[in-house]
């Protein structure tokens, strides 16, 4: 038998990945890991019990309204206890949904997503629905949309509902997101105290700066739940100071971005550019050969925006693509002595510190040369776009990525630093320098004039033995709205896979699964450094939930399983 338990390191790499699972993903898990555990040796059958009845547990807190799940996660109590609290909400939330009428979980939000992309249908549903699953599942359709207003009116609509209370703590989160404090707080005041309330107070305590009391109940939480694995790179990375100014001195970094035919959205991009921290950074921007409006104008606007800062101006006669439109910026004259590039998004809106932080995760992560955001859905309910993304599957001209964002709801949960395949190409920043000497290709003019572009170049520099970070911290607000809102056409999606094809060709089987092999024990072992900086702060319950997990993916990874 194999030293590591390969479906067992599977489930638990796919739960870190996610952050926190969802309910589809947690049942297909524990029905490959606990299915026939009497064929398995005791020790094996432990640890799949352990894990796999912690991944149902935090999947039934996400949706504590599914009655099927809450039975299962009760009938399993008996082989992996929950912790006291964790025992207490879920007594507490049979005593608040047991006489309300049921209805089964996939088919509430099945109906849910069956309804039209309009929130006003949507809510228009949710506040018909007499069944307190469909009206959880309308609301969580409705936080999917982003659209904050729909979401609070149909919360108010379901606080007057008797099961309020065993949902309240999950749409607390949704308030929080949206800067709604006052009905956040009303949200926690009927929510049944879970972990998934306690992990809320940890965020208000941390935003408020109260680092103390935000880890004590970070602790709490996991305590609580330890399958909140996410926790443990939270722990280990917070309080770190925010990178200082001075980060910036004595750099020569560039930052270049292009348009076409998005006159307005590119000046709000520099605007934003321009009042972020980029300290002595120079900036390029190309007009790539726009006909929505003239030169004048554009060149105007770009020079009302930067009101006597330096911006170079480069106006095309024709659009060349995004990939030529990349290497032009990257191989300008006032680039070529640059050490360091950011490549931004003509649709991108900046934190103030994000050039900050991309240059301190590469001073303290040797070996970074790329890093990425999280990209947020726009909207007054923002979402997750877009994060730290992965190989799913690789083959003889086959290559498969993780989704760009298994959970858009925002629980915290993508907010931390970890090394990854490929980051989000709307506002990244490359070591220059380490692209030269690790013989780093340009951007591939065969993608022209978009798509997938920037994904293969992230495989490009671990090909060549560099290394793509993730940082959470800072988050992009992403205007194209991809993940949410963007349909493409037939043809568009013909280019997308055509696109998609070509990079399957430009690797071999065997480099694909050492680039995937590469990326994923680098995830582990920044993980086992996280866990070994605050095992010994956690709490035994947590500690071994956590430990198990760790070694697990620790010893998958040294012998190439994961």
């Amino acid at each position: 038998m194999p030293a590591t338990d390969a479906p067992l390191a599977k489930w638990m790499f796919l739960h870190l990945l996610h952050g926190l699972s969802q309910s589809g993903y947690a049942m297909a898990g524990a029905n490959e890991l606990l299915g026939e555990l009497d064929k398995l040796p005791p020790q094996q059958q432990k640890a799949r019990v352990l894990f796999g009845t912690g991944l149902l547990r935090q999947a039934l807190l996400l949706n504590p309204l599914d009655a099927g799940l809450r039975g299962l996660v009760g009938q399993l109590g008996a082989m992996a206890a929950p912790s006291p609290a964790y025992a207490a909400w879920l007594k507490a939330s049979a005593a608040v949904l047991d006489g309300q009428p049921q209805v089964p979980a996939n088919e509430a939000f099945g109906r849910a997503w069956d309804l039209p992309a309009d929130p006003d249908a949507v809510l228009a549903e949710c506040r018909a629905s007499t069944a307190p699953g469909d009206v959880f599942a309308c609301l969580m359709r409705l936080w999917e949309m982003g659209t904050w207003e729909h979401t609070a009116s149909g919360i108010a609509h379901f606080l007057a509902s008797p099961a309020a209370p065993a949902g309240a703590g999950v749409l607390a989160h949704a308030a929080h997101a949206a800067g709604d404090a006052a009905l956040r707080d009303e949200l926690l005041d009927k929510a049944l105290p879970c972990p998934l309330t306690i992990l809320l107070r940890a965020r208000m305590a941390e935003a408020a700066d109260d680092l103390s009391s935000a880890r004590a109940l970070y602790m709490e939480a996991l305590d609580a739940e330890p399958a909140l694995l996410f926790l443990v790179r939270h722990l280990a990375q917070m309080g770190r100071p925010e990178a200082p100014a001075s980060v910036l001195e004595g750099r020569r970094i560039g930052v270049g971005f292009y348009t076409w035919n998005k006159l307005q959205v590119t000046l709000d991009t520099l605007a934003s550019l321009l009042d972020s921290d980029i300290g002595g950074a120079h900036v390029a921007l190309i007009n790539n050969g726009s006909t929505a409006f003239s030169r004048d104008e554009f060149e105007a606007g770009v020079r009302a925006v930067a009101a006597g800062r330096q911006v170079e101006l480069i106006q095309l006669p024709i659009n060349i693509g995004a990939p030529a439109a990349r290497n032009w910026l990257w191989h300008l004259d006032s680039m070529r002595d640059r050490d360091l590039f950011a490549f931004l998004d003509d649709d991108v809106l900046l934190p103030r510190t994000w050039l900050r932080s991309y240059v301190q995760d590469m001073d303290e992560m040797p070996g970074t040369v790329v890093v990425g955001p999280q990209g947020v859905n726009p909207g007054s309910l923002p979402t997750v776009q877009y994060v730290a993304r992965y190989f799913e599957k690789t083959g003889k001209h086959l290559i498969r990525f993780t989704n760009n964002a298994p959970l858009v709801m925002d629980f915290g949960q993508y907010g931390q630093r970890r090394p990854c395949l490929s980051v989000m190409g709307c506002c990244h920043l490359l070591d220059k320098a380490a692209c030269a000497r690790l013989g780093v290709p340009d951007f591939d003019l065969r993608f022209s004039p978009s798509q997938v572009d920037d994904l293969e170049h992230d495989i490009q520099v671990w090909k060549a033995g560099g290394r793509v970070v993730y940082d959470g911290r800072v988050r992009v607000v992403h205007r194209q709205d991809a993940g949410r809102a963007a349909p493409l056409s037939e043809a568009s999606w013909g280019h997308v896979w055509g696109n998609h094809y070509k990079m399957e060709r430009k690797f071999t089987e065997q480099e694909l699964a050492s680039v995937d092999r590469a990326t994923r024990a680098a995830d582990v072992a920044d993980l086992v450094t996280a866990y070994e900086s605050v095992a010994a702060q956690l709490p035994s319950a947590a500690r071994s939930y956590v430990g198990l997990c760790v070694r697990t993916l620790q010893a998958a990874a040294q012998e190439g399983m994961l």
